[in-house]
């Protein structure tokens, strides 16, 4: 048992966060162990580096079937759902057009190494035959058969459009070929967007999400196409600039999406705040401060200003406590992430959430 409540409830109630309409209760996506979990099973390293070390030996297979040991003894509640995480770098797409993929053993995460300094200098041109892409698909078609529709595939986290630049050239350089060689970086720029949609059916087949629906860094489970949308450069330049370069990205992608959530990363970004809302594709926002910023709860002006632009807020860093004790978000627009310790505390959480509304 995965679950602890019915599948088919969690998935129209999902249905019910994209179309912003009221269950009675915030979404939740809460995960605890089972009070029954077999210790043995528990260990699971599910890092960058371990992943992109077994793909370089040809190994698809031991990482999942892991993490289908591990998800045995991981009960789910509200609209949490099970899935399994196959990409092998941050910023892969900077990888899938020519970028240099380095993880070292002992380390956790695997990065995409600049190759050039200046946009004109870059082929873009994307080769299926890529190593790190050909171990990509076949990691997430492995899982997928692994899978066998009792946990999901994740949804790649891209890193694409003006990310996929500053992997590939660096984040200074590319700052300083916007001033410089602008119409270079636009070219640039419109190559790599030019290629989001095959990238990401070559995995939605690869991961059978077109027959199960999609899930992953967003936690919301929907039935046709989704993903995080973002640019975690955006908080390197100005307002004038993200409109030129990032929004229309942005847009371009969400177009290929059914639904999608915006990773709005660190306060540097907020000047671009607006123009991000006014994107009519974007669904919801999870709004990450930054490395020694407050939490998320002490942020609530700009929670409660992303959802009277009518986007859902995901709160992914709150406790039970603060949850339950919450009166403030609108309930409608909100998704809440929460893992605890037993399967008896997570009950007794949704037992309360349910009294609560």
């Amino acid at each position: 048992m995965l679950r602890g409540n019915d599948l088919a409830t969690a998935k129209k109630n999902c249905q019910s966060f994209w179309d912003k309409e009221w269950i009675g209760r915030p979404f939740l996506c809460v995960t605890a162990p089972k009070d029954d979990y077999n210790p043995a099973e528990m260990s699971y390293d599910n890092t960058y580096v371990r992943r992109m070390a077994d793909a370089e030996k040809g190994d698809y297979t031991s990482s999942p079937t892991e993490y289908a040991r591990y998800i045995r003894n991981i009960v789910h509640y509200g609209e949490a759902m099970p899935f399994y995480n196959a990409d092998l770098c941050p910023d892969q797409c900077g990888v899938f057009f020519g970028g240099t993929l380095v993880g070292q053993p002992g380390t956790t995460t695997s990065w995409c190494y600049s190759i050039a300094e200046e946009a004109a200098a870059l082929d873009l041109t994307l080769d299926p035959n890529n190593p790190t892409y050909r171990h990509m698909t076949e990691g997430f078609r492995k899982a997928a058969e692994i899978a066998n529709g009792d946990f999901f595939v994740s949804v790649p986290d891209y890193h694409s459009n003006m990310d996929t630049l500053s992997a590939l050239l660096n984040p200074a350089n590319l700052c300083f070929e916007l001033m410089d060689h602008p119409d270079d970086v636009m070219a640039a720029l419109e190559k790599v967007n030019s290629y989001y949609n095959e990238i990401y059916e070559n995995f939605y087949r690869a991961g059978n999400m077109e027959e199960l629906g999609t899930v992953g860094w967003q936690p919301v489970y929907c039935s046709g196409r989704s993903a995080m949308v973002q640019c975690d450069f955006s908080c390197m330049i100005s307002p004038d600039d993200a409109r030129k370069y990032v929004v229309p990205s942005i847009e371009l992608e969400v177009s290929h999406l059914d639904h999608c959530c915006y990773h709005y990363d660190g306060k540097q970004a907020l000047g671009h705040l607006d123009d991000i809302l006014a994107i009519q594709g974007i669904d919801a926002v999870q709004w990450v401060p930054g490395d020694g910023e407050p939490r998320t709860i002490e942020w609530m002006d700009l929670l409660k200003k992303i959802q009277k632009a009518g986007k859902s807020v995901w709160i992914y860093d709150w406790t039970a406590e603060e949850i339950l004790a919450d009166r403030e978000l609108d309930p409608r627009l909100t998704v809440f992430s929460l893992s605890l310790p037993s399967q008896s505390e997570a009950e007794a959480f949704m037992k309360k959430m349910e009294q609560k509304y």
